[in-house]
């Protein structure tokens, strides 16, 4: 009698599934296939000692032991935003973690910390590995200006030094050759202006005190000196 494909296939899943579970948890028991080694992937500010701890792996551990509890220790690290964790055989577990992006350095109290793209504090150590951020206070639209710029325009953003919520309005950023201001919802289209005005005026060899993006179309140049 022939068997229906639709039911061998089905038979035989149900086979397959015991047999591979039944073939895990042996691997689990042997020790050729213990956890003695961790590899870390992806880490800038984090260090393997402190994704170690968070892993919790005990002394008998298996490659084969469920990786989930182990990738939502590192996940809850702060400043992590994904973790995930492979085998590599016979007993290396390989960590592979995204962390949150400083834009930023803020001072509290007598030291300076890390703060990401919404402003929030980061509880990286700002100087593994140094870092060349402006000093920012922390304010989420002015995180996410910083950010926009970062994006955007990364040479323009390698010249901020100070950046804060201006009084008038918007946020303010002191540059080498002046201050520019930019509304707090400003897009790709107001940093891309606004550096093409400083480019011409560089290239015209005017300097300026100030530039508001605030108004466009309009940017508004306060201060500066004409070539003569």
């Amino acid at each position: 009698m022939r068997i229906p494909r639709k039911v061998f296939w089905g038979a035989l899943a149900v086979v397959t599934i015991p047999a591979l579970l039944g073939l895990r948890a042996g691997l689990r028991a042997l020790p050729f296939f213990s956890v003695r080694r961790i590899e870390l992937v992806g880490a800038r500010y984090l260090t393997a000692a402190e994704v170690v701890a968070a892993l919790g792996v005990k002394d008998r551990a298996s490659i084969f032991d469920d990786t989930d509890p182990w990738a939502e220790r590192v996940r809850a690290l702060p400043g992590v935003l994904e973790a995930r964790i492979g085998r590599r055989l016979p007993g290396t577990l390989r960590v592979t973690v995204r962390e949150a992006d400083p834009v930023a350095l803020t001072q509290r109290g007598n030291r300076l910390v890390l703060i990401g793209e919404t402003g929030q504090v980061l509880p990286f150590n700002p100087t593994r590995p140094a870092m060349d951020l402006p000093l920012a206070t922390a304010d989420s639209a002015v995180a996410g200006v910083l950010t926009l710029i970062r994006e955007s325009d990364p040479g323009l953003y390698a010249r901020i030094q100070r950046a804060w919520r201006g009084e008038r309005g918007g946020v303010v950023m002191d540059l080498d050759p002046g201050r520019l201001l930019l509304r707090t919802s400003a897009g790709p289209d107001e940093v891309e202006a606004v550096s093409l005005v400083a480019d011409v005026l560089a290239r015209q060899g005017r300097t300026w005190k100030e530039l508001d993006a605030r108004f466009l179309p309009r940017i508004v140049v306060r201060g500066g000196v004409s070539p003569t």
